[in-house]
């Protein structure tokens, strides 16, 4: 970009022509980035520093400033690496009209809505979780007498003691808010992760199901519960909240869960019994297509215990069962799905 110019006048005057629109783009692009990062010139300046390449509020005050006649100052080849590997973009992307930024700046606030959209998810969840535990207390007669004594102590009337008890007993709330968060996961099983430039298709958003939360809950309480000290187990079960939502586990669950909270270890055996009758009751409906016939596998598989196995394995597995190596292992991808993402 500050390179010297060489060849005929003519190629001179078209060359030169070609830097100053590129030099101009680039000064422009700088100043975009910079509003939309609220960043001032010391800002821009002390992050080109950062990369590597010391500037001063001055040079940006030149380059993104044009002089009276139009000119501006020259970037050299550093400073424009610099800049890309600051704004995260491809060098070759810096030199561009400002407008080609647009399409980028677009792909961000998709990214960022998925983004932000998963993490409103996660706090729902907690939200969802939190108020189950309420709604489980309160369900006990000498817990509502406790909170109504708290509350009266507290100068609250008698019966608006009794209403804020109605209010976090109140079903249709309930209702409500989890019918929230299963409207919340559809949307963003639509969106996508926003990892990719395309939403997922039709066909990979009805992909998930059930059954990977129902095992993926039957590892939880099958196996790390138990071995997990009882301090731990909360955090672990504030982790897999979106799991016993979506498996809608939390009313089986929660006397198990509420008693961790205050520190009192409970068995297992009751929430592991429901999970695997649910996973029988898959397992003997009659399958309407290869979804419903995955998911049937898949929870044959998951009680037979079979986490990890070679495609050795793989093979002898799906013969005992009587299916196609290919079902076979469709049926463990659709069964792990949320066990590899890592997804709690």
């Amino acid at each position: 970009m500050g390179d010297a110019m060489s060849g005929n006048s003519e190629q001179d005057s078209s060359g030169s022509h070609a830097r100053t629109l590129s030099e101009e783009n680039v000064a422009l692009r700088v100043a975009w980035e910079m509003r939309r990062r609220g960043w001032s010139q010391e800002r821009m300046a002390q992050e080109l520093t950062n990369a590597g390449c010391p500037t001063h509020q001055s040079a940006i005050s030149k380059i993104v400033n044009p002089k009276p006649d139009g000119s501006r100052r020259m970037i050299s080849v550093d400073e424009a690496i610099a800049m890309a590997r600051v704004f995260g973009i491809p060098l070759e992307e810096l030199p561009l009209p400002p407008e080609a930024a647009e399409g980028r700046d677009l792909h961000e606030l998709s990214r960022t809505v998925t983004r932000e959209g998963r993490k409103a998810k996660a706090r729902h969840a907690q939200f969802l979780l939190a108020w189950a535990r309420l709604r489980y207390r309160l369900s006990q007669p000498d817990s509502r007498t406790l909170y109504q004594e708290f509350l009266t102590q507290r100068r609250v009337g008698a019966d608006q003691a009794s209403e804020a008890i109605k209010v976090w007993r109140h079903k249709p709330s309930w209702h409500d808010a989890t019918a929230a968060y299963s409207k919340l996961e559809r949307t963003l099983q639509t969106l996508g992760t926003g990892r990719d430039m395309a939403p997922p298709t039709d066909d990979v958003r009805r992909r998930h199901s059930v059954v990977a939360d129902l095992l993926h809950a039957r590892e939880l309480f099958a196996s790390r519960i138990p071995g997990t000290p009882v301090r731990v187990v909360p955090d672990l079960l504030d982790h897999f909240a979106q799991t016993l939502i979506r498996a809608d586990l939390l009313e089986a669950a929660m006397p198990l869960i509420d008693s961790y909270a205050r520190g009192t270890p409970h068995p297992v055996d009751e929430v592991v019994a429901d999970i695997d009758r649910r996973l029988r009751e898959i397992i003997a409906r009659a399958p309407q297509d290869r979804h419903d016939h995955l998911e049937s596998l898949a929870a044959r598989i998951g009680l037979r215990g079979e986490v990890h196995e070679t495609r050795d394995q793989q093979a002898r597995s799906a013969g005992e069962l009587g299916v196609s190596v290919e079902d076979y292992r469709d049926a463990k991808d659709l069964g792990d799905m949320y066990r590899e993402s890592g997804m709690g």
